[in-house]
């Protein structure tokens, strides 16, 4: 009996949800990623141990292997290999210019210049050479190509702009950046599907911020988004646009956009070609939604002829949010409450495990760093705004600074 041998790239949480559903469907997993502990090793059938970017050796390994498909999900650094290894070997999927079309923030930006889509002043550099731009601060600096806000940084003096250039240089595995203007807005995340270029919406979110840091760091992403009908028509257009222009053949898409309210404008941050990290494609989508994106996702990839008009033709209206948090830097003297939290019914996923009583704290540096996420959903926007409240607090963790300080959990 014929068996589809599925490969993922990369063994991370974000990738576990798409493997496990693909093993209940009696798939055959492969993994490729470096040795560690990443969670879908031991999850998987077969493993590959080497370089994401190491593509050329990935395609001669599946190749050997009799690979019938490839994927990943909620990982950008994932997807170009994704593409490559698709294009090479004829399976169903995206061609590789087609994903750093969206990757490649740079690229991107160049794409939403070309179609229309509003962007904020910008300019690739592959120097910390370059002066800056021709307008006044604030300006954002961040890698081309890296995720989890890691080497993102809002500049808001002249002489922290080389350090922070340099900074995201470093940590872009092209050497290039991004400087653009600061836009004065609210963030929104839209999560939409694509299927032969056309562009299917699954839900916008407002996207909540961590206010005793510059970097960045989101706290919360909560659906259904608060923000007017109006402008949430602008980013649907916006998205529609690009799908219709780059054309994927199919793909769950992440984006991410600012919105000022006050002047009735938006502005396109980012988007890529894969689920929104933090569970967001496996988890809080479905509950917000009641479609199960990913099972669209591995439909598509095993070359399933699925009616996509018809998936969304059962779309619901929900809300569903993640809570992160994080804690002052020193040492974790007690935690309380966990229990409590998973007896809560809108509960859904607490990921709280590496929390332990003794353990040393770290300075919140990028998203990578944040505490949780703790899963909730709600009948509505309101529902879930208490049900957040209630998280908060039944989960008490107290951290002894350096000082010999006592102080909680940073929720916001």
């Amino acid at each position: 009996m014929f068996r589809q041998k599925l490969l993922v790239i990369g063994a991370g949480i974000g990738q576990i949800p798409i493997i496990e559903k693909a093993k209940k469907r009696g798939i055959n997993i492969s993994v490729v990623t470096l040795p560690g502990k990443q969670p879908g090793i031991e999850l998987a059938d077969d493993v590959f141990y080497c370089d994401i970017y190491d593509r050329d050796k990935i395609v001669n390994w599946a190749r050997e292997h009799d690979i019938t498909a490839v994927t990943s999900d909620q990982n950008d650094l994932m997807n170009p290999t994704v593409a490559y290894v698709a294009e090479k070997l004829e399976l169903p999927g995206n061609r590789f210019n087609q994903v750093m079309s969206y990757c490649n923030k740079n690229i991107y930006r160049d794409n939403c210049d070309k179609i229309g889509n509003p962007t904020p002043m910008h300019i690739a550099v592959d120097s910390i050479d370059f002066p800056g731009l021709d307008c006044p601060l604030p300006w954002i600096v961040k890698p081309a190509d890296s995720q989890s806000s890691v080497g993102v940084q809002k500049i808001e003096r002249a002489e922290d702009f080389k350090p922070a250039l340099k900074a995201a240089l470093g940590h872009s595995k092209t050497h290039s950046a991004i400087v653009e203007e600061f836009f004065k807005g609210r963030e929104i995340v839209c999560e939409g599907f694509i299927n032969d270029g056309k562009y299917y919406l699954l839900a916008f979110a407002d996207r909540k911020y961590f206010e005793l840091t510059d970097l960045l760091i989101p706290s919360q992403t909560v659906f259904p988004s608060l923000v007017k009908k109006e402008l949430l028509g602008k980013v649907l257009e916006c998205e529609q646009r690009m799908a219709s222009y780059i054309k994927p053949s199919f793909a769950i898409v992440h984006s991410e956009y600012l919105v000022n309210e006050e002047e009735n404008n938006i502005c396109v941050v980012e988007s890529a070609l894969r689920g929104g990290g933090v569970y967001i494609s496996s988890h809080l989508i479905p509950l917000a939604t009641g479609i199960d994106i990913n099972d669209v996702l591995l439909d598509k990839v095993l070359g399933k002829k699925i009616d996509v008009d018809k998936v969304f033709e059962n779309r619901k209206d929900a809300a569903s949010a993640y809570i992160c948090f994080y804690l002052p830097e020193g040492t974790v003297k007690s935690v309380s409450g966990v229990d409590e939290l998973k007896e809560l019914p809108f509960v859904k996923k607490i990921c709280l495990d590496t929390i332990q009583k003794g353990q040393k704290t770290e300075p919140m540096l990028h998203k990578g760093l944040r505490k949780g996420p703790i899963l909730v959903c709600g009948e509505n926007r309101v529902d879930i705004e208490n049900n957040i409240k209630i998280v908060q607090k039944t989960l008490k963790i107290e951290v002894e600074t350096p000082k010999g300080e006592e102080k909680g959990i940073v929720w916001s």
